[in-house]
């Protein structure tokens, strides 16, 4: 009643504004701003690195480019247009690197450091249209780095000034490349596939077309040296250090050797490696010499036949060769030396740096054996993927240190020298706090991250896998003999073969004082894990429960079959398992090692677990029986919803006929109804309604008795018929009514503000039950509805979508939570279970333990105390018991505690123990129909204020949004937008929450990006460019002329600040002194706040010592400025009108003078030339004196 009178004015509500103070605090407290991007880049296209500096650049198919220095150390930057990068070229020594796309726009980047933050900024862009060259598809910087070669898919080739960043005037055209070339190659080359600097002749390139043709020409002369004949397609070329020879690879899987004065066959004959049968083409090749020997590396070239499916790269040294086999295609690959200086030929070769789709791999060229490279950051996050995420913080000192000694075992196979990308200089600030990130994979491993500080590094990896008995065992590798051929050797960690959907870890749990895991999966298996530190072996058996009798229904695949025997490892240690039956996938799970209990849920049910003991406490099925007429249908019968649209007009033509009523009975329409009198008439009106229905569901009609009326603040009286009805009330209700989401897309939002003593939902007994006795199954009770189900059989689908039919009196598990708070009367509290469910119900389990010593020979007792059944049926997806204050339940139990149930649709809160309704918000209402997909609680502190620190309520949206709630008033703080498109997170799964105001989220499925929500905690990495002084070209500072906007604006705030003096010409009028001094005030305070130089200027003093007073801003003339001069007893006015024209370093500005005295009106021109800082009149009118401007 109360949300009617005041959208009639009647009543006011409390206010949902926040308070200037509030608003102060909360810019003090909340802040959204991104971190660096964790993993491997999304879809890479290009490869690039920086040998003088220590860099190393990924180019993305999205546009994006990273660039990596020292561990820690992190460039990002984006192209306006979403195109791939195609080619990366760092300058040398300057920390600048050029870029060119797939829309034929050539980039030039810069790498800086503001504030110690690491900054990739876009310098200069070059796009060409179709009138000045066709598509670009490939570059080449000189060494000397004055020029940069493009070459085209038309064959032609132009020239860029590197300085002015254009095109030049010099066109090495395709007739003059071509002059000494075959006719056939003439008229039709193909595109230009290679530019190549010649290593010691600066101004010589090798030109290679893709028809199979190879030019030596001089640019600085436009001459062709040499012309080279390919017999195949050319693919790629690479010159040898001493630049006499070069090497060209073929897209039959062949390359060849030339020398560069010999161009009319190559040096040897043309090699196939892995011929004679057909095989793919050599992609790109490199040859190379170093104090090792020679080297040559190609990727692709592979037999069609045999092996076409597989991505190679091959490295040849000597009598050594190894084919590197990758899991993904092979995008690029380089090698990184020690050194590279023009005075020597050969370097100490370090590594070959492979860029895979999915993967970077580094070999550790140094080795006897060629190991790979362990790598600190682009970690294969995604080598299985990402399923769900848990965070830890205050993670002991002590068991951080057991972990990482358990860890570093793990990276043993790995090279022991480092990766070799290592530019730039990193400060990372000591974490005070360590922090850990758990992440759960489909193959069945659990991951354990260091986030501590901004980086990413693993510490432990726990496979699952190990425990069970697989059937999809992935395909066992070939052993390499020394008779193989080719001589193939796996690298890399992706593997997307492996994963298998049985094994997925869906929940993870985690308590770090007791060091206890629990992980549940997609086949309905738990283990509980302890950590040691000792290698074991020990017998493991699994402890079967049956959440339901229905096990016929199920149709999935069996429960995995554990091992008899295994060997354990240092680390988490299974010490329990626990077989859900049906084997459905777990979707929530619930640890509380004080009690020593563990509940987990599927879309049968739940169970709750005593792992001290090893034995079932509860397992309640909350699925309706199959088979019959008693299926679960996620569609209601056209006959319930035929029935329901003729109650639906029934009702409304009831409050019509009632609202006509009480219009014609009002005889004082002024006269305000009061609120005990709308209260009565919502009854009857409600009451009128439910008579006016037929009784078309027989005698479960009749069971039905009407709530009492709402108190004031909750709401209508349908709202607290619907909600707060009876278990069996409310069951038969569903059946009967239209469905939540209709309900409440028709009812209008309720004030936010609601007292604590307004009435809810009240929690009942069963009808027919004692009141005293516990309750009975309600699964039986359902049984007796006279309710229509459509037969149906659960499926993947209807438990990922947490749908349920109208009718269904429970459905999948969504949340539990563990608490200890006051459920049945104010003065006691007890242990409690909180069981939601994507039907929109609560259920409230009250626990009675026995003594200590005797928790291994009693039972503990477990009743259901209470149920909450929220009218909109939504999935309630998390629950929280908050102190008075509205801050997560801890070791508060002095009373006036709160439930506050998360739904997908709003947010309620509840009084405990009498669960009346205290506050709701409705977050599909206000945000676009969005829905709740994650909540949880975290700490934010002032940033001006150390001392000050609130909880507050973090949701994730289904559209991308992060939105802040302030409990218990329930009011949003702060909306970021995490993801700008609707549903384009990629994993629902794969976002987690932390305590201190931080996320971490999947923007794409190979990389983990992290957010802060708080203005105060934001960690970022101090970070330094260390360059040669003289390296980077000095940038020349231009000062900008004032537009004409910012000249009028200016005028307009002296006109405000100062009277008008020509429309009182009878007053007292200031003396020069006093004008000059108040000028210069208003001068300074207009630096001061706009930031630009102001200088009053006094000009032309009468003979009496008046101000004839004029003003110009700073070093610029205004554009409007008017000035009054006296002489003679005759009033004269002048207007000057300024245009500036700037070309190159020299400003010309044209003033146009309008001036009307006794005289009449005339208009005098001048034209002033500034170059640099000073100023020239080049011609003033006669007879009008000059305007004097400050100068520099």
């Amino acid at each position: 009643m109360d949300s009617v009178l005041r959208k009639l004015g009647l009543k006011k509500g409390e206010s949902t504004k926040e308070t200037d103070a509030r608003k102060r605090l909360q810019k003090e407290l909340f802040s959204f701003q991104k971190g660096l991007e964790y993993g491997f880049p999304h879809r890479p296209s290009s490869l690039g690195h920086d040998s003088s500096l220590g860099f190393l650049a990924i180019g993305t198919a999205t546009g994006a480019l990273y660039i990596y220095g020292k561990p820690g150390l992190q460039f990002t930057g984006q192209h306006g247009n979403l195109v791939p990068v195609q080619q990366i070229t760092f300058l040398p020594e300057q920390a600048r690197c050029l870029t060119l796309c797939g829309d034929s726009s050539l980039h030039l980047w810069e790498m800086n450091t503001k504030n110690g933050i690491a900054s990739l900024d876009e310098i200069k862009t070059l796009k060409l249209d179709a009138s000045q060259a066709k598509g670009i598809v490939c570059f080449c910087l000189s060494s000397t780095g004055n020029e940069i070669l493009l070459g085209t898919d038309g064959g032609g080739v132009r020239v860029v000034d590197f300085e002015t960043f254009a095109l030049s005037s010099k066109i090495l055209t395709l007739d003059m490349l071509l002059e000494k070339a075959s006719d056939d190659l003439k008229a039709n080359p193909g595109q230009v596939q290679v530019i190549l600097q010649h290593p010691t002749q600066a101004d010589k390139f090798l030109v290679g077309f893709s028809r199979g043709v190879l030019v030596l020409v001089d640019a600085a002369t436009s001459t062709v040296h040499q012309t080279y004949n390919v017999s195949q397609q050319l693919e790629s070329a690479t010159f040898q250090k001493n630049g006499e020879e070069f090497v060209t690879a073929h897209a039959d899987g062949s390359y060849a050797v030339w020398t560069t004065d010999e161009g009319s066959k190559p040096k040897e004959s043309i090699t196939t490696p892995y011929g004679p049968f057909p095989c793919k083409a050599i992609t790109k090749i490199v040859s190379t010499s170093a104090t090792g020997g020679s080297f040559l590396f190609f990727s692709g070239g592979m037999p069609r036949a045999s092996y076409g499916e597989k991505h190679t790269v091959s490295a040849i040294c000597g009598e050594k060769h190894v084919v590197f086999d990758l899991s993904s295609k092979v995008v690029d690959f380089l090698t990184v030396s020690t050194a590279n200086t023009e005075s020597t030929n050969e370097a100490d070769l370090q590594s070959l740096v492979i860029l895979a789709e999915e993967e970077l791999v580094s070999i550790d060229l140094s080795s006897e054996d060629w190991q790979v490279q362990h790598l600190p950051y682009l970690v294969n996050v995604h080598s299985s993927p990402v399923s769900c995420m848990f965070h830890v913080d205050k993670v002991p000192q002590t068991f951080w240190d057991k972990l990482t000694s358990v860890g570093s075992p793990q990276t043993a196979a790995y090279s022991a020298k480092s990766f070799p990308i290592n530019g730039g200089k990193v400060t990372v600030p000591d974490a005070v706090d360590k922090e850990l990130l758990i992440t759960g994979h489909e193959d069945g491993s659990v991951l354990f991250w260091n986030v501590s500080i901004p980086q990413f590094v693993l510490l432990y990896k726990l496979n699952t896998a190990d425990f069970f008995v697989r059937d999809d065992h992935p395909p066992q590798a070939v052993d390499a003999t020394e008779d193989a051929w080719p001589p193939f050797q796996k690298v890399g960690k992706f593997d997307s073969s492996c994963d298998s959907p049985r094994l997925r870890i869906e929940k993870i749990a985690f308590c770090t004082p007791s060091e206890t895991l629990v992980v549940a999966g997609a086949s309905g298996q738990v283990i509980i894990l302890k950590f040691s530190a000792e290698v074991s072996t020990a017998e493991q058996k699994t402890t079967p429960v049956s959440v339901t009798d229905q096990s016929s229904a199920w149709n999935g695949p069996d429960a995995l079959a554990l091992k008899t025997e295994f060997k354990l490892s240092p680390g988490f240690q299974p010490v329990n398992f626990v077989q859900m039956n049906p084997p459905a996938s777990c979707t929530a799970l619930a640890l509380n090692t004080e009690w020593q209990l563990f509940a987990v849920g599927s879309v049968f049910g739940f169970l709750v677990y005593d792992y001290l003991s090893n034995k079932t406490v509860y397992a309640k099925g909350t699925q309706v029986p199959h088979g019959g007429k008693h299926g679960v249908s996620r569609s209601k019968s056209f006959q319930m919803t035929f029935r329901e649209s003729f109650r639906q007009l029934r009702k409304r033509g009831s409050s019509v006929e009632a609202k006509d009523h009480k219009t014609k009975t009002d005889s004082k329409p002024e006269d305000a109804p009061k609120p005990e009198d709308d209260k009565k008439e919502g009854q009857a009106s409600s009451e009128a309604a439910a008579a006016s229905e037929p009784k078309e569901n027989g005698p479960q009609e009749s069971k039905e008795t009407a709530a009492p009326a709402p108190a004031e603040g909750t709401g209508t009286a349908e709202e607290a018929k619907i909600e707060d009805k009876k278990p069996e009330d409310a069951d038969a209700e569903a059946g009967a009514t239209q469905p939540a989401a209709d309900v409440g897309s028709a009812e209008k939002p309720e004030s936010v503000g609601v007292k604590e003593s307004e009435a809810g939902p009240e929690a009942t007994k069963h009808e027919g039950e004692d009141k005293t006795a516990p309750h009975g199954d309600l699964d039986e009770k359902s049984r007796d509805h006279s309710v229509t189900f459509a037969p149906s059989t659960p499926s993947k689908h209807s438990e990922q979508s947490g749908d349920v039919s109208v009718g269904s009196p429970l459905c999948a598990i969504r949340s539990l939570s563990f608490a200890e708070t006051f459920v049945t009367n104010a003065q006691t509290h007890l242990p409690t279970l909180w069981v939601g469910t994507s039907g929109g119900q609560v259920l409230i389990y009250q626990f009675g333990f026995p003594a200590a010593e005797k928790r291994s020979e009693e039972e503990i007792q477990i009743t259901l105390a209470k149920e909450i059944h929220l009218r909109h049926r939504a999935p309630v997806i998390a629950i929280f018991v908050v102190d008075r204050d509205g801050r997560p339940l801890s070791s508060d139990l002095s009373g006036g505690h709160r439930v506050l149930v998360c739904s997908q649709e709003q947010l309620k809160i509840f009084s405990l123990p009498g669960l009346k309704a205290y506050n709701k918000y409705k977050v599909s209402l206000h945000h676009n129909e969005a829905k709740i997909s994650h909540v949880a609680f975290s700490t934010f502190k002032s940033k001006s204020d150390a001392e000050y620190k609130e909880k507050d309520l973090v949701c994730l949206t289904n559209h991308g949004d992060v939105i802040v709630f302030s409990v218990p008033q329930l009011r949003p703080q702060l909306k970021a937008e995490l993801s700008a498109e609707e549903g384009k997170l990629w994993e629902a799964n794969s976002f987690v929450l932390t305590d201190n105001g931080f996320g971490f989220y999947q923007p794409n499925p190979s990389q983990l990006e992290k957010f802060s929500l708080s203005a105060a905690d934001f960690v970022q990495l101090s970070c330094a460019l260390e360059l040669k002084e003289g390296m980077r070209p000095a940038e020349v500072a231009v000062e900008e002329p004032l537009t004409v906007e910012e000249g009028e604006k200016a005028d307009e705030t002296e006109k405000m600040e100062e009277p008008a003096k020509t429309e009182e010409p009878e007053e007292k009028k200031e003396t020069v002194d006093e004008v000059a001094s108040e000028a210069s005030k208003a001068a300074d305070e207009k630096q001061a706040d706009e930031g630009v130089k102001v200088i009053p200027i006094i000009v032309g003093a009468s003979g009496d010592g008046v101000l004839n007073e004029s003003v110009a801003l700073g070093d610029i003339t205004a554009d409007s400025i008017k000035v009054h001069m006296t002489e003679d007893g005759a009033e004269m006015s002048m207007v000057v009108t300024c245009h500036d024209v700037i070309e190159n370093k020299m400003v010309i500005r044209t003033t146009e003078r309008t001036i009307s005295d006794a005289e009449g009106v005339r208009t005098e021109k001048k034209t002033v030339v500034e170059e640099k800082s000073s100023r020239v009149e080049s011609s003033i009118q006669e007879g009008v004196p000059p305007v004097t401007v400050g100068g520099d």
